[in-house]
């Protein structure tokens, strides 16, 4: 028996339909990789500036501002992990249920 013409469409349609999924989860993966990053740059760009205020600047207002800057960026780096590993597992959990179908 031969197929018809939309039944070779529709087969055509759902395999592209399959591979930008999967792209579009690879980007997905590729992206929250890259905001893990981003947390990384900017828990060492506060940390620097609080080191900066301590160490440099002898007013005692612009101290307290370093040591805070400085306790702040763990927080900062913990969030970012947190978040990252949130979307990982989400995206894990959306890949086995399309694979699960």
């Amino acid at each position: 028996m031969e197929k018809s013409r939309e039944t070779e469409l529709a087969e055509k349609r759902t395999g592209l339909s399959v591979e930008r999924t999967s792209l579009a989860f690879e980007r997905t993966s590729l992206a929250n990789s890259q905001t893990l990053l981003s947390y990384s740059r900017t828990t060492i760009a506060v940390f620097a500036a609080g080191i900066g205020m301590f160490e440099f600047i002898s007013n005692q207002t612009i101290v307290t501002i370093g040591v805070i800057l400085m306790a702040i960026s763990p927080v900062i780096m913990i969030i970012g992990v947190v978040h990252y590993i949130k979307v990982r597992n989400k995206l894990k959990y959306l890949l086995d249920e399309m694979e699960d179908e």
